[in-house]
């Protein structure tokens, strides 16, 4: 997934993203209403409506508060006033969280994802699934390391490479078969 053993460049010291990668979204959906229970300024940003949908249902299941999760297209300064942003995906196109980062000064952005999201599986990370948890790693636990990061922004960018006209989406998965698989 993501050439994660091959060879790496230095980690930059001044990173602007910071990914906690889970197994299943499950897992990665947990952690944020932890992580939202123990910290009210935690704001939960996706990328898709599909996912805002899924979260703000999770959120509302476990008496959480559901308006703490916006879509990135409705965030606004006045949004972010007070509250610290994490995003609960990554968008397909690095240049896009670029974007959005530079346009609201955002610096050390925490990233939730999982290995079963499409952007993920799109680069075999379901063939690492089970060697995962073979090396006993549970469904609440994240793999965190700057070299998983460049992994990400490194795919991000060679599917931006395939991408001659995006087209929109409402959830990662129609975004990667709309625009990776036209037809």
């Amino acid at each position: 997934m993501f050439n994660l053993f091959g060879s790496k460049e230095d980690a930059p010291a001044n990173v602007l993203f910071v990914d906690k990668v889970y197994i299943t979204t499950v897992g990665k959906m947990s952690e944020c209403l932890r992580k939202a229970r123990m910290d009210p300024a935690l704001l939960f940003i996706a990328w898709f409506n599909e996912t805002v949908g899924k979260f703000r249902e999770f959120f509302k299941e476990n008496g959480a508060d559901a308006g703490r999760i916006i879509e990135a297209r409705n965030l606004y300064v006045s949004l972010l006033q007070n509250c610290v942003p994490v995003f609960v995906e990554h968008y397909p196109l690095h240049a896009k969280e670029l974007e959005l980062a530079e346009k609201f000064q955002l610096q050390n952005v925490t990233v939730f994802s999982s290995m079963d999201e499409p952007l993920f599986k799109h680069f075999g990370s379901d063939k690492m699934i089970p060697w995962i948890k073979l090396l006993g790693m549970k469904e609440n636990e994240s793999i965190e390391h700057s070299y998983v990061t460049q992994s990400i922004v490194k795919g991000q960018k060679r599917i931006a490479d395939k991408v001659l006209v995006e087209q929109s989406a409402a959830s990662q998965g129609e975004w990667m078969e709309h625009n990776l698989n036209p037809g």
